[in-house]
């Protein structure tokens, strides 16, 4: 019973967080080749115009190509060029246009090549087969299974499309001064316990796994123990004049509720949750995510 009341109020705590920003996220498009999941870092897949939309360089590099960008500028003009080579393979990629050059012919595509969160985004399905490699769309799953050929043995789990997690962990576009502040150089794990200073113009809540809540202070330290029956901490920060807020929550339990025990009921350490989009890693993960928004 306490596992589903978890559920619940988890999720109400992150909705709640998410009260100032948009009402639903779009549904996570996952990606495998050869049975092994792909990691998209920041930009993630999308869907436009019934085609899948992915950031070149990772799909492509999981195929084994390798992967240029050039940016040009000729009088007013900037033009910005992706190139793409595997072997005797190669590939011109010329952002918002649909002519792409492979191996010397002029190939047109459906939707050009994008720029998004600094990302060139191309039509997956395109990349993948001029690179030799063949694709398969599983709606049920929104997985797009790539395959080069090789035989698949051990494939990695695609998260069920009833879990409110996404594994993909990602931060909000301009909004993540909190998570610079949480956590570079402020959680510590030591002896089973997480450790940290609330940061000044943040608010958080400690919330025990029966639902009782306490307020923490800015400015003041914080000790939880990890580990199986304890709750989880809420932490938001409010950006004047805008729109939205920034917020994660800190499960001390990785079985906390069942949604984060089907992905983390193995991992004995804390798991962090955005409020976008419920995705969700390992704290020890996120921290070195967190390195690279210094």
């Amino acid at each position: 019973m306490f596992k589903k009341l978890g559920l619940v109020l988890m999720s109400t705590v992150m909705l709640l967080g998410m009260a100032l920003g948009s009402a639903s996220a779009a549904r996570t498009v996952y990606v495998q080749v050869d049975g092994k999941n792909v990691s998209f870092p920041d930009a993630k897949p999308y869907v436009e115009s019934n085609r899948v939309l992915i950031p070149v360089r990772f799909v492509s590099e999981s195929l084994g190509a390798k992967v240029d960008y050039k940016k040009e500028t000729v009088g007013k003009r900037v033009s910005r060029t992706v190139y793409v080579t595997l072997g005797d393979k190669n590939i011109s990629l010329e952002v918002n246009s649909k002519k792409v050059l492979v191996d010397g012919s002029i190939v047109t595509l459906d939707v050009p090549a994008r720029v998004k969160q600094d990302r060139v985004f191309v039509p997956l399905r395109f990349v993948s087969e001029a690179l030799g490699a063949t694709v398969e769309w599983k709606s049920s799953q929104s997985l797009v299974s790539i395959s080069t050929g090789k035989a698949v043995t051990d494939p990695d789990p695609v998260p069920s499309d009833d879990n409110m997690y996404s594994t993909d962990f990602q931060w909000k576009a301009g909004y993540t001064e909190l998570a610079k502040e949480l956590f570079v150089d402020n959680m510590k794990v030591e002896n089973g316990k997480l450790t940290f200073t609330l940061p000044q113009g943040a608010k958080a809540q400690y919330y025990a796994e029966d639902g009782a809540s306490t307020d923490l202070t800015p400015g003041k330290n914080y000790t939880y123990p990890i580990g199986k029956g304890n709750g989880f901490v809420s932490f938001a920060k409010v950006y004047p004049g805008r729109a939205e807020q920034e917020g994660y929550s800190v499960a001390l339990d990785s079985s906390f509720n069942e949604d984060l025990a089907a992905l983390f009921g193995n991992v004995n350490e804390a798991i962090v949750v955005t409020s976008s989009g419920h995705t969700a890693a390992p704290l020890s993960e996120v921290q070195k995510l967190a390195q690279n928004l210094k």
